[in-house]
Formats: C-alpha cells, structure tokens, sequence
C-alpha cells in the first residue's frame, strides 16, 4: 500500500488522493494531515507507533508540539465513527500513555467498484459524548442485568447518535476572552465577561451553547477557530478581548462563522464599568440575532448585583473558584465573602459561598464542621433572597443531602430543576437523583445533554464513560474512557483501571492484557486478578489475587471487592467492603462520616462488579442509606 493508493479499513473505503473515508455512515472529508496521520498508522497496524515517529513523519520541517498530534487523532476518531456509523471505529485507535499509538482494524486493498463513482451518501456528523458534572449527592443505582452477559443496547439508543453532537445549525463556543489592560491583572475580569455572556445566551432554548470547561480549554493555545470549532461541534465561535482603565471598559467581541472564518458580527463597546450588566446583555443579545436564535433573558431574583464592587468581587471569586488551583478555594471564598458584605441580598453569591464551603469541608480535618455550619448558613440565605434561584436550592439541597436529610434535598433539587431545567450544577443533580429512584436510564439521557455542552471535559467523559458501563453499552463506554484517557493521559490509573474492565466485560482478553500492562507497577494486580477465565492466564491471575489478598490492608477496599466478587468470592468481597465501611465510621466527625457514606453507596451501586453479590441477603444492610 503506497501513500496515494486507495485501501480499505475494515468496512471504511479510504481514499488519500480525495481525502476521504467513505462507509456505512457516510462520506467524511479529512484535512491532510488527519489523513497522513491515517495512511501512516495503517501501514503500520497492529504494532505501537510512537509519537517521535509520527512527528517525524508528518511534520519533518517544522517545531510542532504533541498537542497537534492529539488533535490530529481526536479528528480522525471522530471522522471513522462518523463514516462508520459507529463508535467502534474510535476504540481501533488505542492511546497507550508514554509509548504511543497502535491501531488495532484490519487493513486490505479495496474490493473493484464500477464506475462512475457513486454519489455521496448522507452524512450524520457524530461525535463523541461525554460524562455530566460530578455532584455531591451520592449516585445510587439498583443494576438487574449481569455484568458478565449484559444485553447489547438497541442502535437507536446509541451514545453518538442520542447526543447528536453534530455541528448543529445554531451551535456556539464563547471563548475567554483577552485581557488587553496595560498591567494584564485582569485576566478573572476578562473571564467573567466571557462566562457572563455565555451563560445569557445559553438562556436560548434554540442555540446549543458550549460549556466554559470546553471552551476555556483553548484558553492560550495556537488553535484556529475551525480546529476550535470543529472539536466542540459548533458552526460559530465568539472571541473578544477585555480592556480596563478605572471606571471604564473597552469590550471588543466577535463573531466567527466556522465554515469560513469570515465575521459574522463584531462591535467594540466603552463604557462605565458600573453599567457592565448591559453591556453582557447588549452583546449576547446581537449573537442571538446574528445566528437568529430567540434569546430571553430572565434574571432571577438575587442573580444580579446592585453594586460594582459587588460584582468585581464576585467575578474574582468565580476566577479562583473555576481554577481550583492550590489555595484558590480559600481565595474564593475571600472574594464571595466580599461581595456579601458590601450586599448583603446578593443571592448568588451567597450560593457561590455554599458551594466553596462545602468543597473545604470534604477536606476532612477538625474544621470540616465549621465549614459544613457555614455551608448551610450560605445556602438558607441564598435561597432567602433569590427564591426564583434555581443554583440557590441545588445548593441548600446539597447541604440537606450532605447532613442526611434525603427527603428535603430531594425536595430542593426537584425545585431546582423546575426553576431552572438547563442550568448544569442543577442538571447534574438531577442526574443523581434520577440514579437514586433507580433509573439509569433516565440519567443517562439528562447526562447526554449535558455532554453535548461541555465535550472537551476529562471529568465529564469518564463519569459517563461509567453510566454507559452499568447500562450494558459497553463499546461506547469503552471509547470514552479511551477518549478521557487522550484527554488526559495522566488522569489517573482509576480510569485505565476502567477500560481493562470493559475489555474483561466483553471478553476481549489479549487487549485487557495490553492495557493492564499500562497500569501503574503496584496497580496492575487489579487487572490481572480479573483474567481468571482468559485462557492460559489462570495461574497468573490467581497468583496476582495472592498478591492483592496479602496487602489488603494498603490497597483499595471497594476494587478489591469488584476482584472477589467476579471471581465469584463472595465471603471475602463482602468482608472488604465491610472494612471500607468501618474506616468511613473513623472520620471523627459526623457529619464528614455521612459524606463520606454517600460516596462509598456510589462506589458500590455504580460497580457492575458487585452485582452478584444484590442477591445475597447482606447486601442490603450494606447498602442503607446513611443516617
């Protein structure tokens, strides 16, 4: 196969001189280097090809770094799904961390086709979902299937085709805009300006907005707007650049069609910072017009300051707040704290504050009740003075759930959700409440929205990664632990742990084998333990469970009881998990104790693994809700 002949992939038709992949799915066009990338990985299937050489290969003259090889692959992934009509193309492009890339698809020459060339079949633009947002509230999910013969999902459910992450005909990234300002010390203005006028024009039921992890991801990066806008599935893209000299603001936005990079719309704005409020309004108001989307916007009551000052501060808080580097939590707070005291009726600060004092008191330590009693201080006044807040009962409902009042943080999400259906904290609490009344399904649906908005999330893509898991969608779930590990190749071995398991699901061994070699040296044990059934790997799998038995005391409980339970011991599963439960007990304080309960029910309802041991009559004295 020469670089400019036609081959076949699997039932994919390449063709390198057009530039295309046609199949079942459609036709699909891919930029040159997508294709070498493509026709270089094909003549060398099968084995692992490391990033070097394909750097070498497809940039020979020039300094690029590995996040256009990543992009590269990220392209071509989605392109073969698409042209296949199925996500199983992305998981024949395997990732392995600090070796390279292998792909695993049979290569051939193309069966003789007649002429003339037939015409091209309609495409579906799919592409890869990912996971909704991780909420405090514990994921508790009753699984009736067996996990070692799950039923294969119905193709109209499929992940792809459900999220529709299709450049949609009025879809838009706005991203962080440019701190102009002669001292560049207002990087969280120019974020909030940013966020601000995303969050208006996602208030438009007809225009698919793109979540701030994803499009803030771009943030100081040489990406073009087409590259943007081609991995988060938009047709649009916003950018602008913030300039701030005392009292005024110069504010510069525009609007970027994809297709072309031509300007849409542009404006440069000045004005007094106090009357900032109009300006976010004015310019989400014409990039609705712009892409003729109706665009309402319905401030609730407490959502916006009176105050500049308040407003400035509250903005520096979300900055920390978003960035979570260390310290920023505390920070944070400093800032939202701030805002409060100069207005004391700002309810979405006061939910903001909630929401940081609650992440300080899952630090655990001698302060965590301190910080769970201002936790709920914050979020009764966030509710006190914006009762139309949907984020202000989510947040009050948090602290119900945290201190193990069930049924009134259920009534405050439920409220939540009827204030505000699209708001994603709210979303992901919907999430979770749905997997407590034992509907996975319905998760997964609400989680598919979210996925669409925010699809460059590492945290978003392997969190539904594991609901794909417990539903028996054991490809896809496959591909977006993969896709998360791409992301983030450092993620943790919690994730790679992951896709050995989905592989051991579908009995694809000598891959689980592979992929347990690239697990951390002490961590592989997990891996191999679970390969009792493989053929000719008995011996090494019961010799890896000694291995995790005699250090059960240093290792992870819960996956130590998905190794037992699959194994078919059910005494030692349930005598790990009881130990996980007593150290929950040794938090030292009550209310830390209850969180942490919360999360161990997640681990547990979420483990397909486990699901041999429902049956037992033990199960649920384990399995009770917290007190």
């Amino acid at each position: 196969m020469t670089g400019t002949q036609e081959f076949q992939l699997e039932e994919l038709r390449i063709d390198p001189k057009a530039g295309e992949v046609v199949g079942p799915g459609g036709r699909e066009q891919l930029d040159p280097k997508v294709m070498g990338v493509l026709e270089f990985m094909a003549r060398h299937a099968g084995r692992v090809v490391s990033r070097d050489e394909l750097l070498a290969q497809l940039w020979p003259n020039a300094v690029v770094t590995d996040d256009a090889l990543t992009r590269c692959f990220y392209e071509l992934r989605r392109h073969l799904s698409q042209a296949g009509g199925s996500e199983r193309y992305k998981t024949m492009l395997e990732t392995l961390p600090k070796r390279g890339y292998r792909l695993n698809a049979t290569i051939s020459r193309p069966p003789s086709r007649p002429e003339p060339r037939p015409q091209p079949v309609s495409r579906r633009r799919w592409v890869a979902p990912a996971i909704g947002l991780v909420v405090a509230a514990a994921l508790l999910i009753p699984i009736s299937r067996r996990f070692a013969h799950p039923p294969p999902p119905p193709q109209s459910s499929s992940v792809a085709a459900a999220l529709s992450l299709s450049t949609a005909a009025r879809s838009i990234a706005v991203l962080p805009f440019v701190d102009m300002s002669a001292g560049q010390d207002q990087a969280w203005f120019a974020d909030g300006i940013s966020e601000e006028i995303l969050n208006r024009l996602a208030q438009s039921g007809s225009l698919r907005v793109i979540a701030r992890t994803s499009s803030f991801s771009f943030r100081n990066r040489p990406v073009d707007i087409p590259e943007i806008a081609a991995r988060l599935g938009v047709t649009h893209v916003l950018e602008g650049s913030v300039r701030r000299a005392g009292d005024r603001v110069r504010i510069t936005a525009q609007l970027i069609a994809a297709a072309d990079s031509s300007h849409v719309w542009s404006e440069t704005i000045e004005r007094k910072f106090g009357d900032l409020f109009a300006v976010q309004d004015e310019i989400a108001a014409s990039v609705a017009t712009a892409l003729d989307a109706a665009l309402v916007v319905r401030p609730a009551r407490g959502e916006a300051p009176v105050n500049p000052a308040t407003h400035e501060s509250f903005l520096q808080g979300e900055f920390f707040y978003n960035r979570r580097a260390p310290g920023d939590i505390q920070r944070a707070v400093k800032y939202y704290e701030e805002a409060v005291e100069i207005e004391p009726k700002y309810a979405r600060a006061w939910a903001a504050l909630a929401g940081a004092y609650a992440l300080l008191a899952d630090l655990g330590g001698p302060t965590s009740g301190d910080w769970t009693t201002r936790q709920n201080e914050a979020a009764h006044k966030a509710v006190e003075f914006g009762p139309e807040l949907a984020v202000a009962h989510a947040r009050l409902g948090q602290y119900y759930f945290r201190t193990g009042d069930r049924e009134r943080g259920e009534a405050l999400f439920q409220k939540a959700l009827a204030l505000d259906p699209d708001d994603a904290l709210v979303a992901g609490f919907a999430v979770s409440d749905a997997i407590r009344r034992g509907d996975p399904e319905a998760a997964l649906s609400i989680q598919r929205k979210l996925a669409a908005r925010d699809p460059l999330s590492v945290t978003q893509r392997g969190n539904f990664g594991t609901l794909l898991f417990v539903t028996g969608r054991l490809d896809e779930a496959l591909a977006e632990y993969r896709m998360a590990l791409e992301l983030s190749p450092q993620g943790g071995w919690e994730r790679e742990f992951d896709a050995v398991c989905v592989l051991v699901a579908l009995r694809r061994y000598d891959d689980a084998y592979r992929a347990i070699e690239r697990l951390p040296t002490g961590k592989r044990d997990f891996g191999l333990a679970l390969l009792h059934e493989a053929p000719g790997h008995r011996a090494e799998a019961d010799a890896a469970l000694s291995r995790l038995s005699a250090r059960s005391a240093r290792v992870s409980d819960i996956r130590l009881a998905d190794v037992y339970a699959f194994r078919g011991m059910r005494d030692a599963a349930f005598a790990a998990l009881k130990r996980a439960q007593e150290a929950i007990s040794r938090e030292g304080s009550a209310t830390l104790e209850r969180a942490r309960a919360w999360d161990f029910h997640e681990e547990l309802r979420v483990s397909p693994f486990l699901n041999p041991l429902r049956s037992d009559a033990r199960w649920a004295a384990l399995t009770a809700d917290p007190p």
